[in-house]
């Protein structure tokens, strides 16, 4: 994965490559070791997102903008940046064939507390659909259906295998939906090359070293 710009622009911002919306938002911190592609830096930037991700309406986006100030915006924020991280721990334990960090589960299971009772079920003609209601109320409003979607894809029933890319300085998760399950890398144009490249140099440094 390439370097991410340190700012987020309002539209087309994000690279929904993961697989799912719940990994997307994880992965709106490309490498944790570099503060520097952390795309989620601000309220403006969660409703870019979810604009982005079309998982709240326009109307409800709207809304939002206009409520988002302080202090109300940056305790919105820190709810945000501690939820994906919590998804990040989870996903990432499973990844590596690991137990599920309690506290990352609980931190999951207060948002879906707060957004599940705001689901409903609305008919139009001849179909239904889920719909959030109040969702224009509540500055973390974005995050309920990325919460749903995580639920979703930990009682996914057969599963996909939730990958955590190998190289060096990524961070990105994704569903491994590749023949034989054995994707390694987020993108093998960026990090996979990278990563061949590093150890191709490590080799050759190496046999010099020996002679």
């Amino acid at each position: 994965m390439d370097t991410a710009p340190t700012q987020a622009s309002p539209e087309g911002a994000f690279e929904l490559s993961g697989g799912d919306l719940c990994l997307d938002f994880a992965n709106t911190w490309g490498d944790r070791s570099r503060p520097e592609t952390d795309l989620l830096e601000s309220y403006p930037q969660l409703l870019a997102f979810a604009r982005q991700t079309a998982s709240l309406s326009p109307e409800a986006i709207r809304a939002l903008e206009a409520r988002a100030k302080p202090p109300g915006a940056n305790v919105a924020m820190r709810t945000a940046r501690a939820f994906r991280e919590a998804l990040y721990g989870i996903f990432s334990a499973r990844a590596q064939g690991l137990e599920v960090p309690t506290q990352d589960l609980a931190c999951l299971n207060r948002l879906l507390r707060e957004a599940l009772p705001n689901l409903c079920l609305v008919c139009e003609g001849a179909g239904s659909a889920w719909q959030w209601r109040e969702e224009a109320r509540h500055l973390t409003s974005p995050l309920w259906p990325i919460a749903r979607a995580a639920a979703e894809l930990l009682t996914r029933d057969p599963s996909v295998p939730v990958r955590e890319c190998g190289g060096s300085q990524c961070t990105w998760l994704f569903l491994d939906f590749s023949r034989g399950r054995s994707r390694r890398w987020c993108s093998m144009s960026s990090c996979g090359n990278r990563e061949k490249a590093r150890r191709h140099y490590h080799r050759t440094k190496g046999r010099e070293s020996g002679l």
